[in-house]
């Protein structure tokens, strides 16, 4: 297979780590992660096998895979200790079947230090007797914004890079790049991309996830997530804040006491219970700003349903603005085809709408 080239152009800040907490430049192995996180939701979908990579599970035993009796490649590589997701983006003893090239050439962006929602939130939602601090959210070093390169190498001659441009369709279409998401960062356009097949693309992932396994209600997968565009009069940044913190509150109010499912939904950013939120809020662009995030269906926290939380989370977003679009698997809030069951179909017109 021949290099595969893409030119992105950042919308919000874009954020892939660095030295001291600080993005001082666009890291190849922040954008590759964030690639593998949503190749593991397609492939965990689809009913395929992908490890949770934080435990490094997958590890390449080369005499099992000697030894193996399968005909098939893939197979003989599962035998062998590798899940689907592992087979292409490596693992011990096992190289990432291509290789990412940035030419960077963006500049600092974004804001820092302590941020807050608008002070007219605190005059409604707050009681006279609440002594809490007012909500923040911190934002470090700036992120990185302007326009940047990335060239897909195939290191294996099996490999495609259609699958990293996939990839990089949906999350341009429907949610980001890199890391802190859920504080509006990593929207992006390609710009002039290349031809792209969606249906091979989707067939491609079938294929590539052969070896089905139980669904760990722990890790994120496609089809329990939600993908909403809702346009606002906030400007940029103040839409963040203001929606996470409408949210949260909405959490307070509707399962009031129940400060677990909050932390497990919004995220806990300090002590022993410190845990990523899975909602993710873009920054206004335009006057659009998208959300999106991943609600299992066995929610791990006693007598709470997964619907009275997406309904909650519905009836803000649309009490918060104008909703353009919601995308849902087998849903009736779904704006394009309300209760899609097939997973394909689902899948394909997120990466065509």
């Amino acid at each position: 297979m021949k290099e595969l080239q893409v030119t992105l152009k950042t919308l919000t800040p874009l954020w892939t780590g660095g030295v001291d907490g600080k993005c001082d430049r666009l890291h190849e192995t922040g954008l590759i992660g964030s690639l593998r996180w949503w190749y593991e939701a397609l492939v965990r979908g689809l009913g395929g096998q992908a490890c949770d990579p934080s435990k490094h599970e997958c590890s390449f035993d080369i005499d099992k895979y000697r030894k193996s009796k399968a005909t098939d490649e893939h197979q003989r590589l599962h035998e062998a200790g590798l899940c689907d997701v592992c087979q292409v983006f490596g693992a011990t003893g096992w190289r990432r079947r291509f290789r990412l090239a940035v030419d960077d050439t963006t500049r600092p962006a974004g804001v820092t230090g302590s941020q807050q929602p608008t002070d007219d939130r605190f005059k409604r939602k707050k009681k006279p007797d609440d002594k809490n601090k007012h909500p923040s959210w911190y934002f470090g070093g700036l992120g990185r914004g302007g326009i940047f390169k990335i060239t897909v190498i195939p290191l294996s001659p099996d490999f495609n890079p259609q699958l990293v441009l996939g990839l990089l369709k949906l999350a341009e279409k429907h949610t980001g790049l890199g890391a802190k998401t859920q504080l509006g960062y990593g929207w992006f356009q390609l710009q002039n991309p290349p031809g792209f097949d969606a249906n091979a693309f989707v067939n491609a992932l079938q294929s590539a996830a052969v070896v089905q396994s139980k669904l760990d209600i722990h890790l994120p997968q496609l089809y329990e997530m939600f993908f909403a565009q809702v346009k606002v009069t906030d400007a940029a940044l103040t839409a963040t804040l203001n929606l996470k913190y409408d949210v949260r509150a909405a959490f307070r109010n509707t399962f009031p006491g129940n400060q677990m499912l909050r932390h497990f939904v919004c995220g806990v950013a300090r002590g022993q219970e410190r845990q990523a939120a899975k909602v993710h809020f873009s920054q206004a662009i335009d006057g659009v700003m998208r959300v999106w995030g991943w609600i299992p269906a066995n929610i791990p926290v006693s007598s709470v349903n997964r619907e009275a939380v997406m309904e909650m989370i519905y009836k803000t977003i649309i009490g918060f603005g104008t909703l353009q679009d919601w995308r849902e698997y087998d849903s009736s809030r779904d704006t394009v085809q309300s209760h899609q069951t097939d997973k394909t179909a689902f899948l394909l017109s997120l990466l065509q709408s």
